[in-house]
C-alpha cells in the first residue's frame, strides 16, 4: 500500500491517552453528561445507541424545536468562548452530522442566535446521552439520573 494507507489501530494508540480521542467528541460529551450522576448510578454505553438519539435531535427543525426546548442549566457554565469544550464539540458534530449542518442552517440566525441554538442542542443532547447511558434509570427533566423506586 501507499504513503497514504490508513494507521492501524496499534499506530493510534497513544499510551497516556488510549483511543479516547478517536472518537472525538463522544468520549467527552458521555462523560460531562454524566459527571453530576448518583455515586450508586450504573454507568453503561454503546456508542452507536447514543448517536442515533443525538442525530434524533436534529432530523428536521421542527425535531430540534420539540426535543430541544429549553437552555442547560446555569451550573453547566456553558459558552462558546475558547475557555469552555463547547464550540471543539459543536465542530466537531456539525462535521459529523448533516442534517445537524441542515437545522442549524436553517435557524440561526433567522429564529435562533447560534448562542442559543447550541446551548438548546447540548440541553438536548445531555439528556437523550443520559437516557441511553442511564438506561436503568429515569432521566428526570432536567437531565438527573434518578434511581427508579420499583426497580423497573
Amino acid at each position: 500500500m501507499g504513503a497514504g494507507a490508513a494507521k492501524s489501530r496499534e499506530d493510534e494508540f497513544d499510551e497516556e491517552f488510549g483511543l479516547q480521542d478517536d472518537i472525538f467528541p463522544w468520549f467527552q460529551i458521555i462523560q460531562w453528561s454524566a459527571e453530576d450522576a448518583q455515586s450508586n448510578a450504573v454507568f453503561r454505553w454503546d456508542l452507536p445507541s447514543i448517536q442515533s438519539a443525538a442525530d434524533r435531535l436534529t432530523q428536521d427543525h421542527e425535531s430540534f424545536l420539540v426535543q430541544c426546548p429549553e437552555d442547560l442549566p446555569g451550573s453547566c457554565g456553558f459558552s462558546l468562548g475558547e475557555d469552555k469544550a463547547f464550540g471543539e464539540w459543536a465542530a466537531a458534530l456539525l462535521e459529523w452530522s448533516p442534517t445537524l449542518r441542515q437545522v442549524r442552517y436553517r435557524l440561526v440566525p433567522g429564529r435562533l442566535k447560534e448562542e442559543t441554538f447550541w446551548n438548546r442542542y447540548f440541553a438536548g443532547l445531555r439528556q437523550a446521552v443520559r437516557a441511553e447511558v442511564f438506561r436503568d434509570e429515569h432521566v428526570g427533566p432536567n437531565g438527573t439520573s434518578q434511581a427508579d423506586p420499583d426497580g423497573l
